[in-house]
């Protein structure tokens, strides 16, 4: 790809492999490492507040380390170093969740863990921005996109085979056990994902890109406002799914096996969530990405409100594929539009900001997820209640956040097909 400004050519494999080894290790330890820890040591009265606990703090450390390292990389013009530091630092911090003796330093090696990747999630995410010119952006966010998804349904598998559900049946040993095996292989992924990308991405021209953009205007910064609005409202119905979904099974449908039930229909939501990344990402060079974005946004809100309704497991397969595909498609596009709206040389600062739309709803989701469900469960003495109401819930957040691209202005340049 060949970008403007003094961007120089990078192959799309090397701006885009990191992006796989970070939803390997994001999905096995949101999908079922963390649920693992929460049902290891929390009472199940208290479950709700202790996720609350746990994925709230862990998204405030990952909004803090994010803005700091992505306006850090804007000032220097480099964006390895943080790259490359962060995920040393992340390394050390999984081996710590692993070996967690308690919930307190469950919690506290979990926030070590969000810092860390994160110092290098900031400054990575901006590198499309940096190399790929807008008319191109929509192809090389489907590019993004398989690897993203492809990463999160290989970190969901892996943790499907190496994370052991809390019970009677297994030890503390062989809990740890599994937990030590997934830090060991997602440090590996990570480590041989960071060399390609060193080795791939040139920096030489970063800082004179920085330089030529300041003082520039930003005529795109409403839409880029109210296009966050809206990623706000759409992560905090889909980050209201993943800490609970394991433990609606649970209350709502009597699962025996909820926690491997959980990562198998993961698993199928991922995969289906393939099919949806790269027409939609390829149409979005041509069509407008709002309309793609807004037909995506009522699949996902359709197939949440009737998990509310659904009394039997086998119909759950299908809501997934629609989740799947409906979660492809607005994925691949969202990020797209983001970045079309980007001035030249600030993606490392404004795309820490964009994050916030996921990040922030991370810290909020938990929360509002986890004290509702513990609340309703307490007043009608049925916790299957209080997680169907969750899902209705999450239904509405998707509709705001539908609503709310009304108010975005798609760039010209970023519609136009690339001739060149």
């Amino acid at each position: 790809m060949t970008g403007s400004s003094g961007r120089g050519e990078t192959r799309p494999f090397a701006l885009s492999i990191y992006w796989f080894a970070w939803e390997v290790h994001w999905a096995a330890l949101l999908g079922a490492a963390m649920q693992a820890q929460v049902a290891r040591f929390i009472e199940p009265t208290f479950i709700g507040r202790a996720t609350a606990v746990l994925g709230g703090l862990g998204a405030i450390c990952s909004i803090a380390a994010q803005l700091a390292a992505g306006r850090a990389s804007d000032r220097r013009g480099k964006r390895m170093p943080f790259i490359v530091t962060g995920t040393m630092l992340d390394v050390v911090a999984l081996f710590g969740f692993a070996l967690a003796p308690s919930f307190a330093v469950v919690v506290a090696a979990f926030a070590a863990v969000q810092l860390s990747l994160n110092i290098a999630g900031g400054p990575y995410q901006a590198l499309i921005p940096d190399r790929v010119p807008k008319a191109r952006l929509g192809r090389a966010s489907a590019v993004m996109g398989l690897f993203r998804l492809s990463g999160s349904l290989a970190g969901l598998a892996l943790a499907h085979v190496l994370v052991k559900q809390p019970g009677s049946a297994v030890s503390a040993s062989q809990l740890t056990h599994g937990l030590l095996l997934l830090a060991g292989v997602l440090s590996a992924v990570l480590l041989a994902a960071l060399a390609v990308t060193v080795g791939g991405v040139q920096e030489d021209r970063a800082g004179a890109v920085q330089r030529e953009a300041r003082g520039a205007s930003w005529p795109m910064r409403k839409s880029f406002a109210a296009l966050l609005v809206s990623r706000v409202f759409v992560s905090l119905g889909l980050y209201s799914v993943l800490p609970f979904f394991a433990f609606y099974l649970e209350f709502a449908l009597h699962v025996r096996n909820y926690l491997q039930t959980s990562v198998a229909l993961l698993i199928v939501m991922n995969a289906c969530s393939l099919v949806g990344t790269w027409p939609a990402g390829v149409a979005g060079d041509r069509v407008s990405k709002k309309k793609i974005m807004a037909a995506a946004i009522g699949l996902l809100a359709i197939a949440s409100a009737s998990m509310a309704a659904v009394h039997e497991e086998r119909m759950l397969t299908g809501l997934a594929i629609g989740l799947g595909v409906g979660w492809g498609a607005y994925y691949s596009v969202d990020w797209a539009l983001a970045c079309n709206l980007l001035p030249a040389g600030r993606a490392g600062s404004l795309m820490a900001v964009w994050n916030i739309g996921a990040s922030a709803p991370q810290v909020a989701a938990p929360v509002i997820g986890g004290l509702l469900v513990d609340r309703i469960a307490t007043l009608r003495g049925d916790p299957g209640a209080a997680y169907r109401d969750l899902f209705l819930l999450i239904s509405g957040f998707l509709i705001l956040g539908a609503a709310t691209l009304i108010f975005v202005r798609e760039a010209a340049e970023g519609k136009k097909l690339r001739t060149e």
